[in-house]
Parts: C-alpha cells; sequence; structure tokens
C-alpha cells in the first residue's frame, strides 16, 4: 500500500491564505478574485518568499514555452500589486522580483518552537488573563516594553506565557536572556549574543558590534530580572532600539530603565479573594486557584470544602497574592491542614513586618515569606542552603558534597537534604540528560546568602567552591587526547555563571588574584573555543591586580593564555609581549613542555607580522625541544609550521619535505592539528603543478576543523581558491561565505583580508570593477592591521589582478575602482560581497 501523499501548503501573509491546490486566493472570509496568469505568478514568488525569482524563470514557470513580451509579466505584477500592496513584491532591477512579505506555512507553523530558546514550563500557568490580552497589544505599538512589580509576583512567567502566544509574529523569532545569574554588568553584552547564537562580541564598542550583527532581523528580545543591571541593561537596549529598525525589547524588572521610548506595564499580584465572598467566588480568584492548583501537585488526592475556604482567603490575603510566595507555601499541605498552614502565615508575618522595617521595602514580603519557610528546615538543612548560594547558574551533586559538607553536615546527607529542599521548593532539581542539576530561586538565592554571610562561613564556602572548579579546570588543562578535551570544554561550559562567580572573588581581593590566574589560564581551551574575548578581559584585570613577586606557573599559563587571545584580536605587540613573558617563566622554572608551546605561539606571532625568519628561528627551537622531549604532537606541529614558513616564501620543495615529515609523525598522534599539515601538502603540490585530488583533501579537512574558528577559516580560504581555480565559481562563493561568517560570528572588529582578497579573484573574469574594488579595500585594510602579502600571495595576487585587467580591457577604469574600494567601508563591502 504506497504512503498518503503529503498535504499540499498552505501560506499565509498578511491577511491573506494562499492555496495552491485549490487555486484559491483567500483574504478573510472572501475569495480575491485572479486571473490563472496571474495566480501562477503569484505561487512563484511565494515559492520563493524573500529570494530572487528571475524574469526567466517566471516567465517559463507560468507561460512555458509560449513566447510572451516581458511587459506582459509587467502588468501582472502590477495586478498582484493592487491586490496584495505596492510593498508586498519588490523589483530587483534588470534581474527580476523577490515576494517581501512574511510568509508563514503549515510546517513553519508546526515548527514554531524553532524560532525561540523559551525554556519550557512543567507546571500550568493560572489566571492572568487580563494581562496576556492587553500586552501583546501593547508591544504593537512600542519597542521597548517593561514589565514592573514586586519581586515574585510572576513577571517572567508572564512574560514567558505571552511569548509564546506572539512567536509568529516576529519573523527571526523571540530570544529569551536570563539575566538573574550574571552579577557584572560588563558581561551583558556577550550574555545577549550568546542567547542570540553570536558567538563572541567584545572590546571597547561591544554594544555596536552586537547591533550590528542583530542587523535587520525581526526579533522580540526578552531581558529577564534586569534590577540588578539595571545601567548595563538601560544603556545596551537604547544603543539596539537605536541600530536595530526590526528589533522589539520586552524587560522584566523592579523598575524601568528610565530611557527614552520606554512603557512600563506595571504587573499586579495575583487578585486575592474578600473575606466576605462566596466560597465559590472566593475559590476563583487567581490566587486561591494557584494555590489550590501547586498544592494538588503535592497532594493529588486533596478534595477542598467550605471549611477550608476561610484558611484559604486567609493564605493568600496574608501573601499578597504574590505568586512565588504562594509557590513556596503550597507544598506544607503535604504535612499541614489548611488551617495550621494559615495560622503559621498568620504569626511570622505578624512579627516580621512589624519587626523588619530596615529592610528594603521591596523585600519585606518576600523575605518574611523566605524567612518563615527557612524556620521550618532542620539545621543541617539550613546550612546546606546557605552554603549552597556560593554557586551561581546552579550546580551538580559532586559539586554540593564537595562545597556544603562538613561543620554539621555529613557528606552522605547532601542528596537527602537536597532532596528535602527541593521538595520543600527552595531548590529546584532538573534532569538534563544523564546529569540531575540542582539551582535555587533568585530571590531564594539572595537569602540565602546574606545567611552565609551572617554565619561567618563566606569565606570558606566560597574557597571550597574555588577549590571545586579548579579541579575541574585543571582536568581540561591536563587532557591528553582531544576527546578527552571536548568532554571537558563541553563540562565546563555547562558551569560558566560558575566560573565567573570564582574568577570575581579572585579578583575581588590581591591574595587570591594568583589563584584566580591559575583558574583563568587552566581554562585557556575553552576561553579559546567560546569566550575568547571574556577570557582575555579576565586574564588583564587578574595580571593588574596580582602580586608581581617570584611570578611562577600561574602567571605562565595566564600570559600564554594572554598572548593566543591577543593574537586572535590581531593585537600583534599584546601577544608577543605576553608570549615572551610567559617563555621566560617557563624557562626560568625549567619546564620544557610549556617552553615548547610558547616557542610555537611566538613563531605565529612572527608569520603574523611577516618575519618570517624569526617565526622559522622559534618554530626550529619548539622542533629541537619536541624531539628531545619525545612529544609526537609537538614535533608534529613544528614541522608544519616551518613547512608553512617554507610555504609563505615560496620555497615549495622544502616546504612539502616538512609536510610530509609531519603528517608522517602525526599519523601517530590522531588529533584534530593533523588536518593542517595534510591541506598544506595538498596546497604546496597544487602550487608544483599536482592539483590532484586537493580539493578532496579541503573539504574532508574543513570537515574535520568544525568548531575550530581560525584553522577552519584558513581551511575554507584554500578551498575557494582550489575551487577558483578549477572553475568551479559557486563551490568557491560557498566557501567564502562560510569563512566570512565565521568571522563575523566571532565578533571580531579586524576584517579577514584574504577572505574580501578571494571575493576578488570571484570576480576577476566576469565583474572586473568589483574585483578592483574588493582588492583595493583589502589592500588598504591589511595595511591598517599590518598584515603582510606574503610571497606565495603576492604571486597569485598578480596573476588574478592580470586576469581581471585583461577581461575588462580598460586600466584607468580598473586604477579608478581600486581607489575607490580604498574608500569602502566593511559595512559596504560586506553588502557586496553578500550579493555576489
Amino acid at each position: 500500500m504506497p504512503p498518503p501523499a503529503a498535504a499540499a501548503p498552505r501560506y499565509r501573509f498578511g491577511a491573506f491564505e494562499l492555496q495552491p491546490a485549490e487555486r484559491r486566493l483567500v483574504a478573510g472570509s472572501g475569495d480575491v478574485h485572479l486571473g490563472a496568469h496571474a495566480f501562477d505568478l503569484l505561487v512563484a514568488l511565494v515559492e520563493r518568499s524573500g529570494h530572487l525569482v528571475t524574469k526567466d524563470r517566471l516567465l517559463e514557470q507560468v507561460w512555458g514555452k509560449v513566447v510572451v513580451e516581458e511587459n506582459t509579466l509587467q502588468v501582472h505584477i502590477s495586478t498582484l500589486r493592487k491586490v496584495l500592496g505596492a510593498e508586498a513584491i519588490a523589483t530587483v532591477s534588470g534581474r527580476g522580483y523577490r515576494f517581501t512579505l512574511a510568509v508563514q506555512t503549515d510546517a513553519q507553523e508546526r515548527s514554531r518552537e524553532r524560532k525561540s530558546n523559551l525554556p519550557l514550563q512543567l507546571t500550568s500557568f493560572i489566571g492572568r488573563e487580563v494581562q496576556v490580552a492587553q500586552i501583546p497589544r501593547t508591544l504593537a505599538s512600542t519597542r521597548l516594553l517593561t514589565l514592573t512589580g514586586a519581586g515574585g509576583c510572576g513577571k517572567t512567567r508572564l512574560a514567558l506565557q505571552v511569548a509564546m502566544g506572539i512567536v509568529d509574529d516576529y519573523a527571526d523569532g523571540v530570544t529569551f536572556v536570563e539575566l538573574a545569574p550574571i552579577s557584572e554588568g560588563a558581561l551583558l553584552v556577550q550574555i545577549v549574543a550568546n542567547a542570540m547564537a553570536i558567538r563572541e562580541v567584545h572590546g571597547p564598542n561591544a554594544d555596536q558590534i552586537l547591533a550590528q550583527l542583530i542587523g535587520p532581523r525581526q526579533l522580540l528580545l526578552i531581558l529577564d530580572n534586569a534590577e540588578h543591571l539595571i545601567d548595563s541593561c538601560a544603556s545596551l537596549v537604547e544603543v539596539l532600539l537605536r541600530r536595530c529598525v526590526g528589533l522589539t525589547v520586552l524587560v522584566t524588572s523592579r523598575e524601568r530603565l528610565g530611557i527614552a521610548g520606554e512603557l512600563t506595564y506595571q504587573v499586579p499580584s495575583l487578585s486575592v479573594p474578600e473575606p466576605s465572598q462566596a466560597p465559590s467566588e472566593a475559590l476563583a480568584c487567581e490566587a486561591a486557584r494557584l494555590f489550590i492548583e501547586r498544592a494538588r501537585l503535592q497532594r493529588p488526592e486533596l478534595q477542598v470544602t467550605d471549611n477550608d475556604v476561610p484558611a484559604i482567603i486567609s493564605i493568600c490575603r496574608r501573601l499578597d497574592g504574590i505568586a512565588l510566595a504562594i509557590e513556596l507555601a503550597a507544598p506544607r499541605v503535604r504535612v499541614m491542614s489548611m488551617s495550621e498552614l494559615a495560622q503559621h502565615l498568620d504569626h511570622r508575618f505578624a512579627l516580621l513586618t512589624e519587626g523588619s522595617r530596615t529592610a528594603l521595602p521591596r523585600h519585606r514580603t518576600l523575605r518574611a515569606l523566605i524567612d518563615w519557610s527557612h524556620g521550618l528546615l532542620t539545621d543541617a538543612e539550613r546550612a546546606t542552603l546557605r552554603r549552597a548560594s556560593v554557586f551561581a547558574g546552579g550546580w551538580i551533586l559532586e559539586a554540593a558534597e564537595h562545597v556544603c559538607a562538613g561543620a554539621g553536615v555529613d557528606r552522605a546527607e547532601i542528596l537527602d537534604l537536597l532532596t528535602s529542599l527541593a521538595d520543600k521548593n527552595l531548590v529546584v532539581a532538573e534532569t538534563q540528560g544523564a546529569v540531575t542539576r540542582f539551582s535555587m530561586l533568585e530571590t531564594v538565592r539572595h537569602y540565602a546568602s546574606d545567611r552565609l554571610h551572617e554565619s561567618g562561613e563566606e569565606y570558606e564556602a566560597r574557597s571550597k567552591h574555588l577549590d571545586y572548579f579548579q579541579s575541574l579546570a585543571r582536568k581540561l588543562d591536563d587532557a591528553s587526547s582531544e576527546p578527552e578535551r571536548e568532554e571537558w570544554i563541553n563540562r565546563l561550559c555547562t558551569e560558566l555563571d560558575n566560573l565567573r562567580g570564582a574568577l570575581a572573588w579572585c579578583e575581588a581581593d590581591r591574595s587570591r588574584a594568583e589563584a584566580g590566574l591559575l583558574l583563568a589560564g587552566r581554562l585557556y581551551w575553552m576561553t579559546l573555543r567560546t569566550h575568547l574575548g571574556e577570557g582575555r578581559a579576565w586574564i588583564e584585570r587578574l595580571l593588574a591586580v596580582a602580586p608581581g613577586v617570584e611570578k611562577g606557573y600561574a602567571h605562565g599559563l595566564a600570559h600564554h593564555a594572554a598572548g593566543t587571545f591577543a593574537s586572535h584580536a590581531a593585537d600583534a605587540r599584546a601577544s608577543e609581549a605576553h608570549h615572551r613573558a610567559a617563555l621566560e617563566i617557563w624557562q626560568r622554572l625549567g619546564d620544557r613542555p610549556h617552553a615548547m608551546r610558547s616557542l610555537g605561539s611566538l613563531g605565529a606571532v612572527n608569520i603574523n607580522r611577516g618575519d618570517l625568519e624569526t617565526a622559522r628561528s622559534f618554530f626550529e627551537q619548539a622542533l629541537a625541544i619536541a624531539r628531545e622531549i619525545g612529544d609526537r604532537r609537538g614535533k608534529t606541529l613544528s614541522l608544519y609550521s616551518l613547512g608553512q614558513v617554507a610555504y609563505l616564501l615560496g620555497d615549495l620543495a622544502i616546504a612539502e619535505k616538512l609536510c610530509e615529515e609531519s603528517v608522517a609523525v602525526g599519523r601517530e598522534v590522531r588529533t584534530w592539528q593533523m588536518n593542517l599539515p595534510i591541506t598544506l601538502l595538498a596546497c604546496v603540490r597544487r602550487a608544483q603543478g599536482r592539483p590532484e585530488g586537493t580539493r578532496a583533501v579541503l573539504v574532508e579537512a574543513a570537515q574535520g576543523l568544525k568548531g575550530r574558528g581560525p584553522s577552519l577559516v584558513q581551511v575554507l580560504q584554500w578551498l575557494a581558491q582550489a575551487s577558483i581555480d578549477d572553475g568551479d565559481l559557486e563551490g568557491a562563493r560557498q566557501a567564502l561565505r562560510e569563512a566570512l561568517s565565521l568571522h563575523r560570528a566571532g565578533g571580531s572588529t579586524v576584517t579577514d583580508t584574504s577572505t574580501f582578497r578571494g571575493f576578488g579573484e570571484l570576480c576577476a573574469t566576469r565583474a572586473g570593477l568589483t574585483a578592483a574594488n574588493l582588492w583595493g579595500f583589502a589592500a588598504r585594510l591589511r595595511e591598517e592591521s599590518e598584515i603582510p602579502l606574503y610571497p606565495i600571495e603576492h604571486q597569485r595576487s598578480e596573476v588574478y589582478i592580470a586576469l581581471a585587467r585583461g577581461a575588462l580591457k580598460d586600466d584607468a577604469a580598473f586604477d579608478r575602482a581600486w581607489a575607490e574600494g580604498r574608500s569602502w567601508t566593511v559595512e559596504h563591502a560586506m553588502r557586496v560581497v553578500m550579493e555576489i
């Protein structure tokens, strides 16, 4: 039996629904009449919505082999514009048309979740019908809406509920950013960038770079729990809204941002019952509905009688309808009657309201509730709760056992204690894959942190916290294989907020700064992969406060990491200074393996500066150490680096020999770096006139280097060159675009001149003036960044410049285009290459 045919797609845009299979265009409840050709033309455009559809393709798809004049096409386009609106179809001059309205299909609706990172909610949403209806209408009329209200009133849950209903209103979806774990405003831009899958944004103008990368996206950005970063959030949001025309921002905070254009929406507490209300009316109030719903999660058999209603009214009113307070109170019905629960609340609130007037007004009611919950804990539960407050962004059982055990808490009890705290809604337990992760509601964490400070245990708890994450970082630094290193990078990436907390604690006291340097240095591989700019900033700040006497292992690791990070940011002077400082430390300590690594890094710095002879000297010293200590990986990379120097100098025979030896040694190591000598060897042989198999090698290497940033970019550039030489211009275009996107996704302010030169080569024989523009642009950037043009690159450049001049047959026009390109901005150059 054949499988059932897939349902024909339907397309929705604006007020219209297009049904190709039924040959209908529907608006509201009625059909819109279109002629047969106009209908077919609309289908052809909508199926390629957002993309150029050429005139030839439209004529062929709509009229087939019938010969018609181009003005016939124009007449039908005009008809469609009258029906759909003048802006619905854009003309691409001389080429064709593009359908511009946002199009939604049935399949797209089914995959709505892929348009957002909204966390799934595990409990039902109660009440708020008025707010859920009002907020979307308000968002439609403003680009910045801040939900304000008391702590714990339910701002976050309301924002999530609203967002889930309006994901499809934004072409690029919804991005949710949780700010509660972040304590430093300096991290805000990178946190937002991470949530948007933008890998690296750093530097003094990071907010402007982020705005540029967001560009014209039609996006709803939700900043949750912004009150402790209010100034940083206000500054960032103002920049983003001024520069990103398609961006709408929804903020939850205990106070408004206070910037132009902001509209605030006061989120009230849940509606509470009046003492005089009838039982049915009282139980219909939002606070009562939430309490009963959450209580039944603890006692599924719970039956609410009229006798319970007075106690429920008292509970809801005493808790002021604050959703979080009700969520914390409901679990007590497992061991208390409604009346007993109400009596405890009456007594505790009366005591704390009258006696805690020195507390911040916004903390009084919620602090009273948490004080009450805290008073019901055992001594061991209290100790575990306050010690666990040092964790940011959550923790696993092993971490809690290391940090929370001791002084009245047995290590073997930790799991039971955390389970008990989770039952009391003071700790949240979530299973992520094969691991259970614990966390606290942020208000609870602040409360517990205050208790930790009062207890006198804070220094010991934070020391244990630092020690635990030092041990994880040590395992990453000691990893002996690539799979092992990947495992620890992935593990540590889930602990980013805890690592930030540990580093911040080290930075706060000069006596702990060296421990911070050790942690930051050990995190080198993770930081290099995922948070380069932030890693460099941490090390620079810690170096500034760490004692300078007897610089040892920690300083060496930190200088090496800082040197590599500076190199990736094209800061050659800083990179060389850090690597020389690291080398001096390793030589003084007699640490040959680390000295070898620093020598290799200094060689790479000098390649980037164009000093190939100095680079060769450093690589030769590194190779000598590798041979001496029997380090095969170090030998592989040193031989490859020496081969790279020879290749750039045009010494192809020497380069081939060195690469062959590197490949032979590297086969025994089996690390991702093996792709480097293999690809260089293929390029060397191609330059020698033996191109067979080069592209296949480069394609395979590119797959093996996924996620390897600069190394992958280099291979993609070589692949583009080989594709251009072989006449595969589409393959070259794809490789260059991927290289450029990798470079830009990293948030780097330094433009990749080699990639722009590659785009110029792509245009050499087809669009000589554009090629000249791009080469002029790349030449200026290379000069500004002091990036040299090596002999092998110069030779290739001359060949393609000659091809372009020959095809153009107008040297004066070529020279003018070159000069014009030198004045281009990066933004303009990006627009040009993306249209090639």
